[in-house]
């Protein structure tokens, strides 16, 4: 099975549900859409070559089921999708020399003998870590700015694979207004699919870790 399709479809429909229960709390008909200076201002915005420029954007809003498509297309990549892509990262990329994230010397220095190659890599593409000692400081084509490098790729990984604080499912102060039933609703499905995905994890092997992508 693929756990990540199953259990992805799983949230993208869940999110598909909020969006267009929040559309229809919001908006009472597709003309109400149309003719919403707001909306319309937001995708004139977004498609502007000289402002957001997004390709496959609308250039204009006409039904409700086209704005929850949206809705359900951003809260998804910024969920979901990125959390499946980067969470992951950290336990492969936490240690530097797995995937080194600068390049200390131009390419036209490499040698074009084989057996010289393997060393013009370590030399020019493993940061060295920040430290008091000489050796490491004075070691071959080492420059001092590149010194603090392993903790720069580290941080940056780290960056990338941290959970935000504001996730779909810690967004209640955010609907206190409008959307409220909708978010309650939505709060309800993510719990029943963690359950599932809980529940399922206990008969695998090597869990999935795809239960915390909101």
């Amino acid at each position: 099975a693929y756990l990540y399709r199953e259990d992805g479809m799983k949230l993208w429909n869940a999110i598909g549900g909020f969006a267009t229960d929040f559309v229809d709390e919001v908006f009472d008909s597709d003309e109400a859409v149309a003719s919403d200076e707001v909306v319309q201002e937001w995708a004139k915005e977004t498609t502007d070559p000289d402002k957001g420029d997004v390709k496959g954007f609308p250039t204009s809003f006409e039904d409700k089921e086209t704005v929850a498509k949206v809705l359900q297309t951003i809260m998804w990549m910024t969920s979901g999708l990125h959390a499946a892509v980067n969470f992951p990262q950290y336990e492969e990329y936490g240690y530097v020399p797995h995937k080194p994230l600068h390049l200390c010397a131009d390419f036209s220095t490499m040698p074009e003998d084989d057996a010289e190659i393997r060393e013009w890599m370590f030399e020019n593409m493993f940061p060295h870590i920040n430290t008091d000692d000489d050796w490491l400081r004075e070691s071959a084509n080492t420059l001092v700015t590149d010194e603090h490098a392993a903790i720069d790729s580290l941080a940056m990984v780290r960056l990338l694979t941290t959970p935000s604080r504001n996730c779909l499912d810690n967004l209640s102060d955010r609907f206190e207004k409008i959307g409220t039933e909708a978010y309650d609703k939505f709060l309800k499905n993510l719990n029943v699919i963690s359950e599932e995905i809980e529940a399922r994890n206990k008969e695998l092997r090597k869990p999935t870790k795809l239960r915390t992508i909101t």
